[in-house]
């Protein structure tokens, strides 16, 4: 605040100081107050109207506040004035990413690396916007980048980690989950997305010690919760599944996935009536949901209501489903 009040006298004594409302405007972005750093960078370029700089650093509060069409504006202007100005041409991807404008994302950022091969922030940025358009490669290669010149970036080796997981190259996706880990020990994330790839590995045991070191580390993390269930669901603990499941159905009561999964652990468990309650659930929230109807319609006729289960199965078909087709054409007709 001392800074600002200088500049502002600096301003009393010669209003058209641009540099004193340029610095002004870095003191408010510096501080979050935005909408400040944009009225003097506007002061400015009233006064300095081709400064590069001051441009850019307007783009970055316009950025701030979720302006991204006028920041993109700005960046423009920047690098009319200065073609060179590799960090226009960061912002004003960042900006384009956040508009869905990913060819032109991916544009700026490849300009701003051919200005500055060593520009590691552009390589990661880059390479989660491939990530975006499903070109993993291109990820693979730029994160890879980012990990020559930011050894521990451990955000790197996460997100590489999830571009192999998407290629299913599981050897190469652990091995990176496991130097995230080593870098960044306390990250709930990278032990969830670790699990992820056990849980496809069929290594049903690791993943459900990695979603437990997740949750350790974050105790609303609710995804790790529902997919810990899926996990014990598969290792035949259907109680410690239920017990996942109702922490996730607790914070989200209209989740009609995980009353699904609640029913098939009481199914497994030969609890049909159990298995009902949570499959009426399920339809109650989402009534066009035949797998529902298909698994009430076994549960009842494990429960000995034929009837019941013929209508559920009858509805599952009219909803598309040919699943119960042959158990509805065997016991029903």
């Amino acid at each position: 605040m001392d800074a600002i009040k200088e500049f502002q006298q600096a301003v009393k004594e010669k209003p058209d100081y641009a540099p004193a409302y340029y610095f002004m405007g870095q003191s408010y972005n510096a501080i979050g107050n935005y909408q400040l750093a944009v009225d003097n960078f506007t002061l400015a370029l009233k006064y300095s109207p081709k400064d590069s700089k001051t441009y850019l650093h307007r783009a970055i509060a316009y950025s701030n506040m979720g302006r991204n069409e006028d920041a993109i504006e700005d960046c423009t202007l920047s690098i009319e004035q200065n073609s060179k100005n590799e960090m226009a041409y960061y912002t004003r991807g960042y900006s384009k990413y956040l508009t869905k404008d990913l060819t032109g994302s991916v544009e700026d950022y490849t300009q701003a690396i051919s200005l500055n091969n060593k520009y590691s922030n552009a390589y990661y940025n880059r390479a989660l916007v491939y990530m975006q358009l499903l070109n993993y490669e291109a990820a693979i290669a730029d994160f890879t980048k980012v990990i020559h010149l930011v050894p521990k970036d451990f955000q790197a080796y996460n997100n590489r980690g999830l571009a192999f997981s998407n290629q299913q190259k599981y050897a190469e996706a652990l091995a990176d989950y496991d130097t995230a880990i080593m870098i960044k020990p306390d990250h709930p994330a990278v032990y969830y997305y670790k699990a992820f790839v056990e849980f496809e590995k069929k290594d049903f045991e690791s993943a459900e010690k990695d979603y437990t070191k997740a949750i350790s580390l974050k105790s609303d993390y609710y995804d790790a919760y529902y997919n810990r269930g899926l996990a014990r669901y598969q290792m035949l603990k259907f109680d410690d599944a239920l017990a996942d499941f109702q922490i996730v159905v607790d914070k989200k009561p209209k989740d009609y996935e995980t009353y699904m999964n609640m029913g098939l652990c009481k199914d497994k468990a030969k609890k049909y009536a159990e298995a009902i309650t949570f499959y009426d659930k399920a339809i109650e929230i989402k009534p066009d949901y035949s797998k529902a109807y298909t698994n009430r319609g076994q549960a009842k006729y494990f429960n000995k209501d034929t009837p019941g289960a013929c209508a559920d199965w009858k509805k599952a078909i009219d909803l598309g489903s040919s699943i119960p087709m042959e158990n509805y054409n065997k016991l029903c007709k």
